[in-house]
């Protein structure tokens, strides 16, 4: 017979069988993690069949043991002793969920019967019955649950289909609450990774800026403890000598703290895992957990140890500054008062943004060369910033070829955005211009400044090409030496996304990118600055929200390598893989993997123009 439940939240004493069944449902539906629904198992559930104690188990990571949800009931410390159990058959919980049958044990001569060895446990402070139930849902093996009685119980027909019924609907219960915690670690997981492509692409452009070597780092070390560290330090090495260039905290009394410590206690060049060895080694050093014994391993004396216990550090990983096989230095990140730590997961991440630094201290050394190109591009060929367009967000890049690679540091691509104020329109262009330096220039500004003026009149695009062509002709007479690509749309907003209408003078054709799926926009034509007269067509594109077209130069998809062409095929299966990504994610993805297929040495200059439908 059934006994009577117990005074329990979610209960009602008294209430018949069936009533409180609905009760422990309602209950159950309110759990969210397994946790949750162990708890109200090793409660609710019960109370609702009058056991005496009861305990939850999940199965575990691995296959061959159950982790506890909840006890309850059992005093001393038993419940500590066994929060995770192995399965072994021969075991009444194991045998349950090995076999998938439950197992009952109706008094304490049935325990010494059957489980001579675990009766002690079975039946120690009073107990007597035991029910042990498998979580199952359809073939999934979910965990355990143990139902214990003071007294002797038989367990007849009617009691254990009842049980059972209980037994499967927590089951149920545990098996949604495990999906939901699932997706919720799934979408968390999502989110850090969009959070820290995020980031990456920050620290890009921060690297990318035209800078000194140490204003770079200076940066980085500044923007890593806005977000994944606490403490962010990088060295260098000079020659023979490894050099801390940077040191960063978001409190500058911390940092004076450091300063005064590590005069009055240099660092040991020496030490084993610390950012010395890591910039000479190239071997990175992950400690999930800093302990106290290497703390008091590396301090000089009492009051050394003292000053570094204040620091707090927890965590902490160092990775090389590598680029194209040479180590440059070591970037440390320190967990400290956030109480966070690093893993080996980790590393990937914090290497990808080591990598970056490394080459844009790389490309560093070659920034006074290049500083005559960029004022040059900055002022003629592109512009100094995109316009902003409501309901769309946009991404422009521009990289000009190595200068190991050329003696000519003026190219001819470009990428600008017009907009027709009067008509509530942008347009949009990218273009080419056979050759390099002052020449290429010259036609580069007269194409842009051509559009301009053009986008301004209305002009439908085929047209715009048309007066691009003729000025380009009358710029340079009868000579047909100099040329140029073409890629010319108009766009308009609406609420549901834009339209963007393409005409193409013999460039390569535009990508879209929808959901995962790329498509080309085919739209023959004409290259201008050749023919007086352009066969062109015009082609509509429409782009709803999250949609993304993609204008660039020839410089990626004849981009060569060590493995061949970059290639159309490569191009539109990398952007497919950047579906859900900004504006500014598409076009740093594109030129980083057009550079890195160069082994960073470009061989022609780039340009590219995204549009993203949606901000």
């Amino acid at each position: 017979m059934i006994a009577e439940a117990r005074e329990l939240p979610g209960v009602v004493p008294g209430a018949p069988r069936a009533a409180r069944f609905q009760q422990l449902t309602e209950q159950l539906s309110r759990g969210l993690t397994p946790r949750d629904i162990g708890r109200l198992t090793a409660t609710t559930a019960a109370t609702l069949i009058g056991a005496d104690a009861c305990a939850a188990y999940a199965r575990g990571e691995g296959a061959d043991e159950l982790v506890a949800l909840h006890h309850n009931g059992w005093a001393g410390s038993a419940p500590e002793r066994y929060l995770r159990v192995p399965l072994h058959a021969g075991r009444p919980m194991s045998d349950a969920v090995l076999s998938g049958r439950p197992v009952w044990l109706e008094d304490a001569e049935q325990w010494r019967a059957r489980y001579p060895e675990m009766a002690p446990l079975g039946v120690s402070e009073g107990h007597q019955a035991c029910a042990c139930l498998p979580l199952r849902v359809e073939d999934r093996d979910l965990g355990a649950v143990i139902f214990s009685f003071y007294r002797p119980r038989a367990f007849d027909h009617d009691e254990r289909e009842f049980l059972l019924a209980v037994a499967a609907l927590c089951a149920q219960a545990l098996d949604r609450a495990r999906l939901f915690a699932a997706e919720q670690a799934a979408r968390a997981a999502a989110e850090r990774e969009r959070d820290r492509m995020a980031f990456l692409a920050r620290a890009g452009r921060l690297l990318e800026g035209p800078l000194s070597v140490e204003e770079r780092l200076r940066g980085l070390a500044d923007l890593c403890v806005t977000g994944i560290a606490d403490w962010s330090a990088v060295h260098l090495l000079r020659g023979s000598r490894v050099e801390k260039v940077a040191t960063a905290h978001l409190d500058p009394a911390k940092i004076a703290f450091v300063d005064r410590l590590e005069r009055r206690y240099p660092p040991d060049p020496d030490a084993r895992g610390g950012p010395v060895e890591v910039a000479r080694t190239g071997v990175p050093v992950v400690l999930p957990d800093i302990p106290d014994e290497m703390l008091v391993a590396s301090a000089v004396d009492e009051t050394h140890l003292e000053l570094i216990r204040a620091l707090g550090m927890r965590s902490a990983i160092v990775v090389p500054l590598q680029v194209r096989g040479r180590t440059l230095g070591a970037l440390t990140l320190v967990h400290a008062e956030s109480g966070e730590r690093f893993g080996e997961e980790d590393l990937v991440f914090v290497g990808r943004l080591a990598a970056l630094a490394a080459l844009a201290l790389d490309n560093a050394a070659l920034y006074e060369q290049q500083r005559l190109v960029a004022r040059t591009l900055q002022t003629a060929l592109l512009p100094a910033e995109l316009p902003t367009v409501p309901g769309l967000s946009l991404a422009g890049r521009y990289r000009p070829p190595s200068p190991d690679l050329t003696d000519v540091y003026v190219g001819g691509d470009l990428y600008d955005v017009h907009e027709d104020e009067d008509r509530h329109r942008w347009g949009l262009t990218v273009a080419d211009v056979c050759g390099k330096g002052p020449e290429a220039a010259a036609m580069t500004s007269l194409i842009r400044h051509t559009v301009h003026a053009e986008v301004r009149h209305g002009l439908a695009p085929a047209e715009v090409v048309r007066r691009v062509n003729a000025a380009v002709l009358r710029h340079h007479g009868p000579a047909r030496a100099r040329f140029a690509t073409l890629a010319h749309g108009v766009l308009t907003v609406d609420p549901a996304g834009a339209t963007v209408t393409l005409v193409n003078g013999g460039h390569p054709p535009p990508l879209v990118l929808r959901g995962g799926r790329t498509e080309w926009v085919e739209a023959p034509g004409t290259l201008v600055g050749v023919y007086p007269d352009l066969d062109l067509a015009e082609v509509e594109v429409r782009l709803g929200p999250g949609d993304v077209l993609l204008l660039y130069t020839d410089g990626v998809t004849e981009a060569r390598g060590p493995e061949g062409w970059f290639g159309a095929d490569r191009l539109a299966a990398l952007v497919a893989t950047l579906a859900g990504a900004s504006a500014e994610e598409v076009a740093d993805g594109v030129l980083a993997a057009v550079t890195d297929f160069q082994r960073g040495r470009l061989r022609d200059d780039v340009a590219l123009l995204v549009v993203r439908a949606g901000p």
